[in-house]
């Protein structure tokens, strides 16, 4: 994965994140996680510094009750009376917690201090991974979307990521302050009696070894949970897509039995997971607390021996709790990142992959007329080799010509409009726009001076002004407004109840069809693409609004490159020339007058049909 692929980033954080990540690729997701999380190497040598400070600061709490046990309550005072003494301990007690109340702001300020740089550093690796995330699913093609769900990506912008953040959070968070904590601690139970701190370790690598013994069995069965999640989440966009299909069909108990069984396979594999990483935690606990439960044993023997003292015995076990506490940190990142790792892994797959457009700018400025020329074009996708979607296509197009493309559904009238937009690149033959190739004009460019107006006109939960303004992004209010009294919109937008200030709602929800249609022709209007694809533009509309509308449309395409879709032939009237596609050819190709006086002709045939249909309704 190169960087001169990429649209430009706006971000040096980004930038140095994807670095990160190509540097480290072919290493495990764990290591590559780290390079990212790494990048910021000033953040975190800070975090580092302040959570070993702040675990410094911690222990001396636990360690000096030792102090306390045998040089204060226990302490023999030969020069002093009885009552010199208790008044001497009582001074050193006092003397005891005020060192300890004077150390705790400071324990508190390193503590604040660290968490806030460990947020810091956790926040900004999840962004970074998150607009890399985004910046990756723009650069992908066209095929990659068909192949993928929307839920499953979704799920991984947002499960997988929430998993990764939350080991973000055991690693950067926790993880050196337990790991400092841990150490500090191991030194000081060794100092105080290292015969005793054998035993007490002695769980540590046995612990290890019911982790090791399990790491397959919980990779499994983390990796199906992560499958089962992706397959509800494109599921579960599906069922609410389709909500009001299911609804005009009174279907809703059978759209609620298709969903069961994702529901219930998400259950079984959470279960299973759930259960099993309990029953891991169990064995470690109970290691752990065992072998505590014979160190207290060891721990008395020796006092009964004499060969440590009560104090040393109960300041070695205060210590010993930081000392599982730090060992601990590290099982539950453990944990933490047997659920991450799948999803970190899926996240790598997707920005490592090579499903590119081309977006690499070439250095010379060329602009988009709008004459195109297809020499010989053969197309199929991925996987279909011998099933081509178009096929022997050679046609020239001048700048500003008006065709419309007739055929009927999966002739291929699609596909040669993406084949134009630069979505997918014909396998056999060549696409020229202007006499250049796209790599020679650059995707961007192409893509910026063409626009497209389909049946289903796409909408952002944002406002009305905002919608329209997404054309042409530094469009001004007067002409966004322009643009909306040339869609026949204008009206009804002031009548909303903030006028062009109103939200649309999801994909357009709080309007109607026809409203949703003329905001999009409106942003169409904005845009002064060079080439327009329309696809029954007007499809939305009453008759009479239609009829205005299709004046406004003929003026606006005067000059441009225009190629028109169309179920009904009344949307034609005025294109210069039409092609007809039957099973991926183009099997007829003239202006409309010249087809309809073919008597055998496909489009003469439809074209008569409409007529007689007109006739009846009339």
């Amino acid at each position: 994965m190169t960087t001169d692929q990429s649209p430009p980033s706006g971000s040096r954080r980004q930038l140095s994140g994807r670095i990160a990540l190509e540097r480290s690729a072919g290493r495990s997701p764990l290591r590559r996680l780290l390079a990212l999380l790494l990048s910021d190497r000033r953040i975190v040598w800070q975090t580092a510094t302040f959570q070993a400070l702040q675990a410094a600061s911690y222990v001396p709490f636990a360690a000096s009750i030792t102090y306390l046990i045998d040089h204060v309550i226990n302490g023999s005072f030969p020069l002093l009376t009885p009552e010199q003494v208790t008044a001497h301990k009582i001074w050193l007690t006092a003397t005891w917690a005020g060192a300890l109340f004077a150390l705790w702001p400071l324990h508190a300020w390193l503590t604040v201090r660290a968490f806030s740089l460990s947020q810091r550093l956790i926040r900004t690796t999840t962004a970074r991974m998150r607009r890399l995330v985004v910046d990756q699913l723009q650069r992908m093609s066209l095929s990659f979307f068909s192949r993928r769900g929307a839920g499953a990506l979704s799920n991984q912008v947002t499960v997988d990521l929430g998993r990764v953040e939350g080991f973000l959070g055991n690693v950067a968070g926790s993880m050196v302050v337990g790991l400092s904590v841990g150490m500090v601690s191991t030194a000081w139970i060794f100092y105080l009696n290292w015969k005793l701190a054998l035993i007490a370790l002695i769980a540590v690598p046995l612990q290890l070894a019911v982790i090791r013994l399990t790491y397959r069995r919980v990779r499994v069965l983390n990796r199906r949970v992560q499958a089962t999640n992706e397959d509800f989440s494109a599921r579960i966009v599906e069922f609410i897509g389709g909500m009001r299909l299911t609804k005009s069909l009174g279907n809703e108990e059978l759209a609620a039995d298709r969903m069961d069984a994702a529901i219930e396979e998400v259950r079984c594999s959470g279960l299973q997971q759930s259960v099993f990483m309990r029953w891991i935690g169990m064995i470690i606990q109970f290691v752990g607390e065992y072998s505590t439960t014979l160190t207290w044993c060891a721990a008395a023997y020796l006092v009964f021996s004499n060969h440590a003292t009560l104090g040393e015995a109960i300041g070695f076990m205060g210590v010993l709790g930081h000392v599982r506490s730090g060992s601990y940190t590290c099982m539950n990142a453990y944990d933490a990142w047997q659920s991450a790792q799948p999803g970190m892994a899926s996240l790598l797959e997707l920005i490592d992959s090579r499903e590119l457009e081309g977006f690499q700018q070439p250095p010379k400025n060329i602009p988009v007329v709008g004459t195109l020329r297809f020499n010989n074009v053969q197309f199929h996708y991925p996987g279909a080799e011998h099933t081509p979607v178009l096929a022997d296509i050679d046609l020239t197009i001048p700048c500003g010509q008006r065709i419309g493309l007739v055929g009927e559904t999966g002739a291929g009238k699609s596909t040669f409009l993406d084949l134009v937009l630069g979505f997918y690149r014909p396998q056999r033959g060549e696409l020229r726009y202007d006499g250049h190739t796209i790599d020679e004009i650059g995707l961007l460019t192409l893509r910026r001076a063409c626009a497209i107006m389909g049946q289903d006109a796409f909408l952002w939960n944002a406002s009305v002004r905002e919608n329209i303004r997404y054309g042409r992004p530094l469009a001004s209010d007067a002409e966004v407004e322009a643009a909306a009294r040339r869609a026949q919109a204008y009206d009804f937008i002031s009548a909303l109840e903030l006028g062009f200030d109103t939200l649309c709602g999801e994909r357009g929800s709080k309007l109607s069809g026809g409203q949703r249609q003329r905001i999009a022709l409106a942003r169409l209007f904005l845009r002064e693409p060079r080439i327009v694809i329309l696809d029954e533009p007007t499809s939305a509309l009453d008759l009479e609004t239609e009829a205005k509308l299709q004046h406004d449309l003929d003026l606006f395409c005067v000059g441009r490159t225009t190629f028109i879709v169309a179920h009904r032939l009344s949307t034609l009237r005025g294109v210069d020339r039409i092609l007809v596609f039957n099973k991926g050819r183009i099997v007829e190709d003239g202006a409309p007058a010249e087809l309809i006086a073919r008597p055998d002709g496909r489009y003469a045939r439809l074209h008569a049909l409409t007529m007689r249909q007109e006739a009846r309704a009339g």
